[in-house]
């Protein structure tokens, strides 16, 4: 039972890594997101290899859990990171969105008003 796992989690491994290497190849992923899922992919891929990996070891001693469930517990532990890693990365970009917007705004105006000025000077209608 333990092979049949270890080859299924091997498997979904060598997928993660393979569909983000072909997202980065077609530029669909920055590299600088895709080295936490490369890691997953192959922190995953040690785990499938080798059940006494001493990290596995260690969670299935800390846990109490077996070996099928202290991989899902790293993956998940993994994917967390991953998740709390792009939040910041949204947050960051919805603030600079947000800069970017007023200052867009801001410009406008004063374009208008400068175009205003300029044809009230030259006497032609600002349209």
């Amino acid at each position: 039972m333990l092979i049949k796992i270890q080859i299924i989690i091997g498997v979904l491994s060598i997928a993660l890594l393979v569909f983000t290497c072909e997202l980065i190849r077609q530029k669909r992923l920055r590299e600088e997101y895709s080295l936490l899922w490369l890691f997953t992919a192959v922190a995953t891929f040690i785990f499938s290899l080798s059940p006494n990996f001493f990290l596995a070891k260690f969670f299935t001693r800390i846990t109490g859990l077996y070996y099928l469930s202290a991989v899902v517990l790293m993956l998940f532990a993994f994917l967390l990171l991953i998740v709390f890693h792009f939040s910041v990365v949204i947050s960051k970009l919805t603030d600079r969105n947000k800069e970017l917007t007023q200052r867009h705004s801001l410009l406008e105006l004063e374009f208008n008003e400068f175009k205003k000025q300029i044809c009230s000077e030259s006497g032609r209608n600002p349209s």
